[in-house]
């Protein structure tokens, strides 16, 4: 059977289970482009070695693949697309996760007082809103993904509580916010509604 007719009856048994696979189909459809057009018995292990490897040095990105692949390699196995799995049979050593980096106070400050030359060039509300998400970002811990599909809806002033809607894992969260960053929002929603 052909890899993306496999790929296709993967994914259509993924949505009747309800899961939410956006990622993986992408990944799944980016395998198919990287393999050809061909029956999936057609595929090398050396194929999917390259695949798995990528263009850059090795990361956790090669783990997230072979996860995928498996999913779909157990599937075609399991109703008769494909009698064996080219997928290696033992991982690499992945480099060690990065440590995040944590920003002193002094370093901070010395960002917030960067937003300020940026109106140069730029609407009069720039640097409030960039000075705005640095504080957002630092005071909550949310990813900038994240932070950046809020909408005001999403932000309880009252109760300090901030909605995340859809986050990497598709779920929904709350962030609770101290009273110095909740403070810093009031001010900036304030700033928002003066504007033309």
């Amino acid at each position: 059977m052909m890899l993306t007719h496999v790929v296709d009856a993967y994914l259509a048994k993924q949505r009747s289970l309800g899961t939410r696979f956006e990622s993986a189909e992408v990944l799944l459809r980016r395998f198919c482009r990287a393999m050809g057009n061909r029956d999936i018995g057609e595929v090398t292990p050396e194929a999917v070695a390259e695949f798995l490897q990528g263009k850059g040095s090795l990361s956790a990105t090669w783990m997230l693949r072979y996860r995928v692949l498996s999913g779909l390699y157990r599937f075609a196995i399991s109703r008769g697309y494909a009698t064996s799995s080219p997928l290696p049979t033992t991982s690499p050593k992945l480099p060690p996760q990065q440590t995040p980096y944590v920003y002193s106070t002094e370093e901070l400050r010395r960002l917030l007082d960067a937003t300020s030359i940026l109106k140069v060039g730029h609407r009069p509300h720039v640097p409030a809103m960039y000075r705005t998400l640095l504080l957002l970002l630092y005071g909550s811990g949310m990813r900038i993904g994240e932070a950046l599909h809020l909408v005001l809806q999403d932000v309880d002033l009252t109760d300090q509580i901030i909605t995340v809607r859809d986050t990497k894992f598709f779920k929904t969260r709350l962030v609770p916010i101290g009273p110095k960053l909740n403070q810093e929002l009031v001010e900036y929603v304030e700033r928002r509604r003066r504007l033309p």
